[in-house]
């Protein structure tokens, strides 16, 4: 343990980083951050059960039940019965939220470069080594997700 306390503001630094970031992200794709967290996640575990996904976005099961409805409505994804147990629900992405995700991995791409610009590649490594050790310290140890595959069809 370091000898000198953290910096009292590092909570107040991330929720300003955090809070900058989604927005921007949200003008710069049209899509909020609440609403991508759950494509995206849906993209990269297809037919990820709704239980397994309420542990990882870690929010309200309430909260997600509602979006995920709206999603469905939006024809963005679909809910489908597990073959194996019809009680669980699978999430899929529709065509038409596979094509939304898609064109936000591509302004994404370009956001990420633009938000990171000025920061070099060790500046980098330290800060997302040092982002990770704090969630560890705080009990989150799942894993984070890899992109999901550009040409998808599920």
């Amino acid at each position: 343990m370091p000898a000198v306390s953290p910096d009292h503001t590092i909570l107040l630094r991330l929720g300003r980083a955090y809070h900058a970031a989604t927005q921007a992200f949200e003008v710069a794709t049209g899509v909020s951050a609440a609403r991508w967290r759950l494509l995206y996640l849906i993209a990269c575990h297809p037919g990820i059960g709704q239980r397994q996904l309420v542990r990882l976005v870690q929010v309200d099961p309430g909260s997600i039940t509602r979006q995920l409805s709206h999603l469905e409505t939006e024809a963005l994804i679909e809910r489908r019965s597990d073959a194996d147990d019809a009680r669980v629900l699978r999430l899929h992405l529709t065509r038409r939220g596979r094509q939304l995700v898609q064109r936000v991995m591509r302004i994404r791409s370009d956001f990420l470069s633009d938000m990171v610009a000025g920061v070099t590649a060790d500046e980098l490594a330290t800060t997302l080594a040092v982002l990770d050790r704090v969630a560890q310290n705080m009990g989150d140890n799942s894993p984070l997700p890899q992109d999901p595959p550009q040409s998808s069809k599920r």
